[in-house]
């Protein structure tokens, strides 16, 4: 009994600790930029280097038993209602431990994210001052997708067009975040390999091309979209590694290390990532007149800003459990509630607002 009190004394402790840190960080700017910068590295280079030991995502593996060990808790309190003391017994163990889990989860998901929500955005640290202007759009689309048209070119690909990459992306894209170091001091450092997602059908199916999960802290992707997103995707969940959380930040950075590599491949993907949110920009911003006479995608390009090609839509759709517009809408509804949640206003809508970072930073050469 005495150790009975002293552990959920210990949960209690940990739970208001969590709790008081959770509140400082909405209250105190500078105490989430110092904890950034100087202790949730620390993360990334004790667990984030056991969990690159493995080489599949070990967080992936646990929300399987997570669901797995709820499943079994359901069973086992259904038991308890007709077994004797004996079940009641392990129940009252099994149900410590799930507690004990939750608490896992709940921790490593305030100071490896939500508290992370309310450090200094990149417009506030590196481009404050800045605005945007019609003619910084035009100019930014323009070089985009002249960019990208020539790239393209340079491409290899298969006999159907798809492009195929012979080198190491991994080393190719730890390269090219810890090179963003130089400027963005925090991007410095140990990067894990990212993890491929045994379940990319399904991730396929929530429109999702990469996950970063905060208890295990691991970057991870998905192998069912198609290739020209791998590059872009990887930077991007690896700056969340980094403490980099809100979407339109981690897009961006995903966006500038692969355009600054010297890896054709690379800097495509890093174009085509961010081109449809230009896209949209530009036909919600700019008179018909002035798109006429703007760069224009050629054939390549078009073929290769794609999530999933045809074929792996096709054979998704065929195999899949579940209805495609569901598992969508479902993630959709739970990833606006977390965003506001943490005070991001505008939720999932806020993945567009790299296009602001992109004319800021064109802006400011």
């Amino acid at each position: 009994m005495k150790r009975w009190k002293i552990r959920h004394k210990a949960l209690a402790g940990i739970l208001a600790v969590t709790a008081v840190c959770y509140g400082i960080s909405w209250k105190f700017q500078g105490v989430v930029d110092w904890y950034k910068c100087n202790v949730f590295p620390l993360g990334t280079n004790t667990l984030a280097r056991f969990m690159s030991l493995f080489p599949f995502s070990v967080g992936e593996i646990l929300i399987c038993l997570g669901i797995g060990m709820i499943a079994a808790a359901v069973v086992i309190g259904i038991l308890c209602c007709f077994c004797k003391c004996r079940m009641r017994k392990f129940a009252k163990h099994y149900f410590e431990f799930l507690l004990w889990i939750l608490v896992w989860v709940l921790v490593t998901e305030n100071f490896n994210c939500y508290m992370l929500y309310h450090a200094a955005t990149l417009e506030e640290s590196h481009f404050s001052g800045i605005t945007e202007t019609e003619e910084t759009l035009v100019f930014v689309y323009n070089d985009m997708v002249e960019h990208a048209n020539a790239l393209s070119l340079l491409m290899e690909r298969d006999e159907k067009g798809e492009v195929i990459y012979r080198g190491d992306l991994y080393e190719a894209c730890k390269s090219a975040m810890q090179s963003l170091g130089e400027e963005y001091p925090y991007l410095k450092g140990y990067y894990p390999n990212p993890k491929k997602i045994l379940a990319s059908d399904f991730m396929s199916q929530q429109h999702l091309l990469g996950i970063y999960f905060p208890f295990t802290l691991e970057a991870n992707y998905n192998t069912t979209m198609y290739i020209m997103n791998r590059a872009a995707t990887i930077c991007h969940e690896l700056s969340h590694l980094k403490g980099v959380i809100l979407e339109d930040e981690a897009n961006f950075f995903g966006f500038l290390a692969c355009t600054s590599s010297d890896d054709p491949f690379l800097a495509y993907s890093g174009y085509l990532s961010v081109l449809g949110y230009v896209s949209r920009e530009v036909r919600k911003n700019v008179d018909l007149e002035t798109r006429k006479s703007m760069a224009v995608p050629n054939e390549l390009v078009e073929k290769d800003a794609v999530f999933l090609t045809e074929d792996e839509w096709e054979r998704v759709e065929r195999h899949a459990a579940l209805e495609t517009e569901t598992v969508n809408q479902a993630t959709n509804a739970f990833l606006e509630g977390n965003l506001k949640a943490n005070g991001v206003k505008d939720g999932t809508a806020s993945y567009s607002r790299v296009v602001r970072l992109l004319l800021k930073w064109y802006e400011k050469g």
